[in-house]
């Protein structure tokens, strides 16, 4: 006989600040891959070590969709 216990998952806090940090990034002239709108909001963020160059992720500010780029 087997019997199946389910555990709860616990909350993972986000530790780049979710949602909350995208309110208060500025934004940029710059093309949308998805949507080719022209304005996209950016936030800069040493990802890897630091000998490496700072990662900039994009947000459309029509569509939404994220991007990075070295």
């Amino acid at each position: 006989m087997t019997s199946r216990t389910r555990l709860k998952r616990k909350e993972v806090d986000d530790v780049l600040g979710g949602e909350e940090m995208w309110k208060h990034a500025d934004s940029t002239p710059t093309s949308c891959d998805k949507c080719n709108h022209g304005r996209a909001y950016f936030l800069q963020l040493q990802i890897r070590s630091a000998d490496e160059p700072m990662t900039t992720s994009y947000r459309c500010a029509s569509c939404g969709y994220r991007w990075n780029e070295n």
